[in-house]
């Protein structure tokens, strides 16, 4: 089992002018510590109010008003500063970019990073977002299909040519290729029956949305699993990310054999919403580390 922590870039934690001392300081401890991933959010540009209903709770948890940094940019930084830890998004609203620029800046982190880079995509869901950034709401899945076949595209192929909806390029030279080869894997986040199909044709790994325990979660699993096989793909290739309904380190902890169970391969610490401080958050996440053995692993 494999363990991620989200980085201080978004919310409350990323306000003020020392927010990179406070990434820098989570980043070098989860490299120290032991921990597999970083994880990055997105979100781009926001309404004055928010009245999308919120896929995955009762309400938006951040305010309108509150940071969010730039995906590729937090994670060039913190990989200036580690040497192990993967560098992962969780996800990058994939219709929200234009895939080539896209898949040039994640090349570029993952050259940078000696092949560290983790790419979590997703359709999003707040319409208003879109509507800000111009782009068709009821495009988006089709939109990130087909981003996600075009990424793949300039990654691995000498010379591209590709026939899409809304690309299109023949014999195109694109460089630098990323140190991981084909590409970075690309998970799928979400929890849509859209979100799951994709996952399952397409995903390297799915990055689980909030369920109310753990069966809920197995039964998103064993869904992706066969539309996997409806796709003729090997089902155990795909990993998940997911921290399960807990509130605590000792219940999460005590979740761990159950997800295992349940199809988890990346267990994600939110220690930043336990935390009463930025310093608390570090303390949990040694907790966390020296009660599951990380530091041994590495």
């Amino acid at each position: 089992m494999q363990f991620a922590v989200l980085l201080p870039q978004f919310g409350p934690f990323a306000r003020g002018a020392d927010v990179g001392e406070r990434l820098r300081a989570v980043a070098t401890a989860a490299d120290r510590l032991g921990y597999d991933v970083l994880w990055t959010a997105e979100h781009v540009i926001y309404p004055p109010a928010i009245t999308t209903p919120y896929p995955y709770g009762a309400r938006f948890p951040f305010a309108v008003d509150d940071p969010f940094l730039d995906v590729a940019t937090t994670l060039a930084w913190v990989a200036s500063c580690t040497g192990r830890v993967r560098l992962g998004s969780a996800v990058v609203v994939l219709p929200y970019h234009h895939p080539i620029t896209l898949a040039k800046a994640v090349a570029t982190l993952d050259v940078l990073s000696r092949g560290r880079v983790l790419l979590g995509v997703a359709g999003g869901w707040l319409r208003e977002e879109f509507a800000l950034l111009g782009i068709p709401f009821r495009e988006r899945g089709a939109r990130t299909d087909e981003a996600i076949a075009l990424v793949r595209a300039l990654w691995s192929e000498e010379r591209v040519t590709f026939h899409g909806r809304w690309h299109d390029l023949a014999d195109a030279a694109f460089f630098p290729k990323p140190i991981q080869r084909p590409g970075p894997p690309i998970w799928i986040g979400g929890g849509s029956p859209a979100a799951l199909r994709r996952a399952g044709r397409l995903g390297d790994g799915w990055i689980a949305v909030p369920r109310p325990d753990v069966s809920a979660l197995a039964a998103d699993v064993a869904t992706i699993r066969r539309h996997a096989e409806a796709a003729g793909r090997d089902p155990r290739t795909i990993g998940v990310a997911a921290s399960g309904p807990a509130d605590s380190v000792t219940a999460l902890l005590d979740l761990v054999p159950a997800l295992e169970h349940a199809g988890v391969t990346i267990v994600t610490v939110p220690a930043l919403f336990w935390a009463r401080s930025h310093a608390h958050a570090l303390e949990l996440m040694e907790e966390v580390a020296a009660r599951a053995g990380l530091a041994a692993r590495t």
